[in-house]
């Protein structure tokens, strides 16, 4: 029997299949199917796709035929981009899940070891700096692939030093996605956005003491323990919003053939328009200096 997970995609809500073939070792690594792509795309064919964010990396080839959230799944295949295992989706968008990397893992994990990331060298020593709507980062050269990430928002603040990718698969891939109770509830319906979320697809928060009052009157179901978390109970982890962000970071950057760059990383209040926005510089980088 193939493994596969099945489930509602998170924005999109269509009801979404990915499995998890092993063939044998042709040394390409590993290979996606999806839906309107012709053939098969490789881990070098990934960068060359046009890249879009709305809450969610989308990734669109020539011929209009995109991928749209795959950056859990990308951060899972990380350590897997050496195995020959075909990644097959039977829709645009995979499924959510319980908003994390973890099952992606997990799943990979059932026909391959997992292996630690490939790491990208950069010929120059890139030294970049962004300070703009998207956030603000710093990229130093590094001996490895490390980030510091603070995420603040009014009334509370999230801080995760990651230093080892390899620390990856128990300290970032389980940390779920999230939404600010103020941005879901100006969601309007039939956005194509959060149409899959469901009540184990994330978590919700309330950035303000203000807000959290709010919606535990608004939303009498809501479960959270204490603020600022309305939904579910509990963290997985105290800073797991931050360490979500990181795993968001992960998936973007394995755009960028299955690989993470040698950097040190000084992230504030980042997403998916910043990390785009590295993988510009990155990818400018490597044309210069092939």
């Amino acid at each position: 029997m193939i493994p596969s997970l099945s489930g509602l995609a998170l924005h999109s809500g269509a009801l979404s299949t990915l499995s998890v073939s092993r063939r044998a070792d042709d040394g390409a690594g590993l290979r996606f199917f999806w839906p309107g792509f012709d053939a098969p795309l490789h881990a070098s064919d990934l960068a060359a796709l046009r890249r879009t964010a709305r809450r969610a990396t989308v990734l669109e080839n020539s011929a209009g035929a995109r991928m749209r959230t795959p950056e859990h799944l990308l951060a899972a295949a990380l350590f897997f981009a050496g195995a020959p295992l075909d990644i097959v989706c039977d829709a645009v968008e995979p499924p959510g899940l319980d908003g994390s990397a973890r099952p992606f893992f997990e799943l990979f994990s059932a026909a391959a070891s997992p292996a630690p990331p490939r790491a990208q060298a950069y010929a120059s020593n890139l030294d970049w700096e962004h300070d703009g709507p998207e956030g603000s980062l710093r990229a130093r050269p590094h001996t490895h692939f490390s980030v510091r990430y603070l995420w603040e928002q009014s009334d509370i603040q999230y801080l995760f030093d990651f230093n080892s990718a390899i620390g990856a698969p128990e300290q970032v891939l389980p940390a779920r996605t999230f939404i600010e109770y103020r941005d879901w509830i100006k969601i309007p319906g039939g956005a194509d956005l959060l149409a899959g979320a469901g009540d184990g697809s994330g978590m919700l928060l309330a950035t303000t003491a203000e807000d959290y009052a709010e919606a535990r009157k608004n939303l009498p179901d809501s479960r959270g323990k204490a603020f600022p978390l309305l939904h579910p109970e509990a963290f997985r982890f105290p800073d797991e919003p931050a360490r979500h962000k990181v795993l968001d970071l992960l998936g973007d950057l394995a755009l960028n053939g299955l690989a993470l760059p040698k950097l040190r990383l000084e992230i504030r209040n980042g997403g998916h328009a910043l990390n785009h926005l590295l993988l510009d510089r990155l990818q400018s980088e490597i044309r210069r200096n092939p």
